[in-house]
This record gives structure tokens, sequence and C-alpha cells, in this order.
């Protein structure tokens, strides 16, 4: 096998095959590339700096809306402290106009549908309340489910208030949530005759609870209340 002498020139093949002279033709193919192609990557310059800027000023502006929510909900509080109920209703209307989206919206929710409520309007306080308890998950959520319930009972629309109490016990994670929302569908269903159904949302909240419980007394008679009338 016949040796290259160190100083021999070098055969095209040897070129293409050198690492440094693969490289050197990268970064030239790049750099013409570059050079070709100069006003596209300007357009991607300035759409990346636009994009940048949009979320920067986005974020600024989302804190300062949740500012002033914050302020607005607190001249609410202020007119239900001074018992000016229609300044709180029209207050809390404008609010959710001008700051639904944020995270006071919920409270702010909770507290118009129960304004409606107490002024007999139950089909607007529905309107209010139905975003708050379709799929409730936190405690002001849950708050507002049970005010959604109140108010499908108010238009005896048994089926939806009942729906909504199950599904407030069938999520809810305090014990106290759980029991009053199953006692409330057990309610429903004694009152319009299903005294079995009942009976079983009554044993649901006994078994949840201790056996020292000082209300276990009261769902066990109305357990006995419930037999003893489906026997009659």
């Amino acid at each position: 096998m016949t040796k290259r002498h160190p100083g021999a020139r070098r055969t095209q093949q040897d070129h293409n095959n050198d690492p440094d002279d693969i490289f050197l033709a990268r970064v030239l193919n790049r750099g013409q590339w570059a050079r070709a192609n100069q006003q596209l990557l300007t357009i991607v310059g300035v759409v990346v700096a636009i994009v940048v800027a949009g979320l920067v000023y986005y974020g600024g502006y989302q804190d300062q809306l949740v500012q002033q929510a914050a302020q607005e909900l607190e001249l609410v509080h202020q007119s239900f402290a001074l018992q000016d109920r229609e300044g709180a209703r029209n207050g809390l209307e404008v609010f959710l106009e001008r700051f639904g989206g944020t995270a006071y919206e919920g409270e702010a929710r909770l507290l118009l549908g129960d304004l409606y409520l107490q002024s007999d309007n139950p089909q607007q306080a529905q309107v209010i309340l139905e975003p708050l308890g379709g799929s409730p998950r936190d405690p002001i959520e849950f708050q507002g489910a049970a005010l959604l319930g109140a108010a499908y009972e108010q238009e005896n629309r048994w089926d939806d208030a009942e729906a909504v109490y199950l599904r407030i016990a069938d999520r809810a994670d305090l014990s106290f949530q759980v029991r009053n929302a199953l006692q409330s569908a057990a309610r429903i269903r004694a009152d319009n005759g299903d005294a079995a159904g009942a009976i079983e949302l009554y044993e649901r909240v006994l078994s949840d609870m201790e056996e020292n419980d000082i209300d276990r007394g009261v769902f066990e008679m109305r357990i006995e209340e419930l037999k003893t009338a489906m026997s009659i």
C-alpha cells in the first residue's frame, strides 16, 4: 500500500472530507443565504419585536385591570356596609361589564346573584349564577351553586335544583358543604313524593358522619318519618 508523502498535494476527495473545509463551506452557505434573504430576516425580526412588546404591554394592562377591579369591588362592599343595596346592585352590574374575566368576577356574581334572590328575582339570579354553578371547583363557586339551587327552587324547577345540589355533593371537599347539599336534595325528593330517594340521600349523609356526631339523631329521625309515611 502506497503512503502519501506529508507534503503531497491533497486531492479533491481529501478536501471534501476535511472537517475544517466542511465547516467553512457551511458558514459560507449560511452567510450567502442570509444576504439573499436579508429582507425576510428583517421582517421576522420586526414581527418578533412587536410580539414581545405586545406581551409586555398586555401583562402590564392585565395587572392594572386587576388593581382597578379590586378597587371597584371595595366600593361595592362599602355600599353594602351603608345598607345601600340599590347602589351595590348597580355597582355590581357595571363591575361585571367592565371586569368580567378577572379574578374578582366570581365574587361579584355571588354578591349580585344573592341580591337578586333577596329581591325575589330568581330568573335574573339564575342568569348571574349559572356560570358559577355549572362546574363548581372553589369555595366561591360552591356558594354560587348553592344559591343557584335556591333560585331554581323559587321557580319550582325541582329537577334542576336537585341536580345542582347533587353536583355540589359530588365535587365538594368540605363535609358541611356535602351535608347541606345532600340535605337540600333529599328535601326536594321528599317534598315531591320520592320518599325512597330521600331516604337514600339521608343515609348517604349518615354514612359520612361520625358515630358521636350530635346531628345523627336528626337525620335518623327523618329517615324513620319517611319510612313511616311510606308504610301508611
